[in-house]
């Protein structure tokens, strides 16, 4: 049966499709009397419920009625009859449906079906070409012609026979510019090939005397150019050590090198400086203060380096510290690990400096002072000298400055302790 939703009446059994008493199976939906130009009488009562599930709209329960009680409904007229025989009839074949066809009947739906799959069973899946019967599958489970299937049978056995020669026949042995040079010799038959294969034992075809000679002599050649290529790099390795434990010692040895460290309110390009430390190589503190930056510190760098706007707030500005600095710095050999950072934030205060003072050109008069000075960086001799390589950036791998507390003064100390640990190699 199928059904239409109407209001549900109450107290009225319900069935499911299946279980519809026989002496109830007369009773029709409000669809199916209209099927038979009926409906139900005025007045007349629905006897029970039908519980249907339908697509899109989940359970729901329709009244049946009997068909006996039912009224006529007016008959349909010319017109109506018409547009109805038109909406069930299939533009295919002409035939009138007892349902509404949309694109095709049933019938010529599964006719359509039917020659799909037979144009499909006498199509060859390689050259593509129909024949007037089914064909055979292949292999592969795809239908193909008897030419194709010849072909494939050919090409099978053709590369089965290179593949059997290629297992009983000497491979040759690598030279210089090519991988590997042809050779015709037969150093196994095909049953020896099936019996090691059987046992597990093959391990590929088998050279032939000279050839193995041959192969012997060019894997020693390879591996005493592995050999020369790893003894020059330990060789330049350690030449690097030593240039740069000289250059340690040499810094450390120099009355006139400085360390110098910066802590900033960032990393930004416009990062203000908050704590500035020089110190000699001998640990003598030359420079410590904290600097107020004139702006509030993240909450990201205080959580890093511990300074905080109160800490600052009765600090001497940059401007306040220049003179000082200057004086420190000028003709010394100035230390930095990170030294690009720490001149970029340096140059930065500079510039602000200038342009608060009323310089003409703020950049240039911070680029003369910074050109004044003998920066030079620590961060990547010791790492150089530490020797992480990384294949990805192909160079030795940046090194953290160990032994600080991220403020100014003890990465000093820390900068000195690095640079004795190198001298000491």
């Amino acid at each position: 049966m199928t059904a239409t939703a109407t209001t549900e009446p109450d107290n009225l059994p319900v069935y499911e499709r299946t279980e519809v008493p026989e002496h109830l199976a007369h009773l029709r939906t409000m669809t199916e009397l209209k099927r038979q130009r009926l409906k139900p009488a005025e007045g007349q009562e629905p006897v029970a419920l039908l519980r249907v599930y339908r697509r899109g709209h989940g359970w729901g329960k329709f009244p049946l009625y009997d068909p006996a009680g039912a009224a006529k409904m007016r008959p349909l007229s010319a017109k109506q009859k018409q547009a109805m025989e038109a909406r069930r009839t299939c533009p295919e074949c002409r035939q009138v449906c007892g349902y509404v066809v949309y694109t095709r009947c049933e019938d010529c739906r599964r006719r359509a079906q039917k020659e799909a799959q037979d144009r499909q069973a006498r199509t060859c899946h390689r050259c593509k070409r129909q024949s007037a019967t089914a064909l055979l599958k292949d292999p592969y489970d795809w239908w193909a012609c008897e030419h194709c299937r010849i072909h494939y049978t050919i090409r099978k056995q053709a590369e089965e026979d290179r593949r059997a020669a290629w297992c009983r026949t000497c491979p040759g042995h690598p030279r210089e510019g090519l991988s590997h040079h042809d050779c015709a010799v037969q150093t196994a038959t095909d049953e020896e090939v099936a019996a090691q294969r059987a046992a597990g034992a093959w391990k590929g075809p088998r050279r032939c005397p000279s050839c193995a000679d041959a192969f012997e002599l060019w894997r020693a050649e390879l591996q005493q150019r592995a050999d020369e290529a790893e003894r020059r790099a330990e060789e330049n390795r350690r030449r690097q050590l030593a240039e740069l434990a000289d250059w340690a010692r040499e810094v450390l040895a120099d009355p006139d090198t400085v360390i110098l460290d910066t802590e900033t309110t960032g990393l930004e390009d416009d990062a203000r400086i908050l704590d500035l430390a020089v110190t000699n190589v001998a640990g003598d503190i030359l420079v410590d203060t904290l600097v107020n930056p004139g702006e509030p510190i993240p909450a990201e760098a205080t959580g890093i380096h511990g300074i905080t706007d109160a800490d600052v707030a009765g600090a001497p500005s940059f401007a306040d510290i220049l003179v000082k600095l200057t004086g420190v710095l000028d003709g010394k050999r100035c230390l930095i690990y990170n030294e690009p950072y720490d001149v970029a934030r340096l140059r930065h205060e500079l510039t602000v400096h200038y342009r608060q003072a009323g310089h003409a050109h703020p950049d240039a008069s911070a680029d003369a002072w910074i050109d004044g000075m003998r920066f030079e960086d620590t961060m990547i001799p010791y790492s150089d000298w530490y020797g992480d390589w990384s294949d990805y950036w192909g160079n030795y791998t940046w090194q953290p400055l160990y032994g600080g507390d991220h403020r100014a003064l003890s990465d000093c100390r820390a900068v000195v302790e690095r640079l004795k640990e190198m001298a000491a190699d």
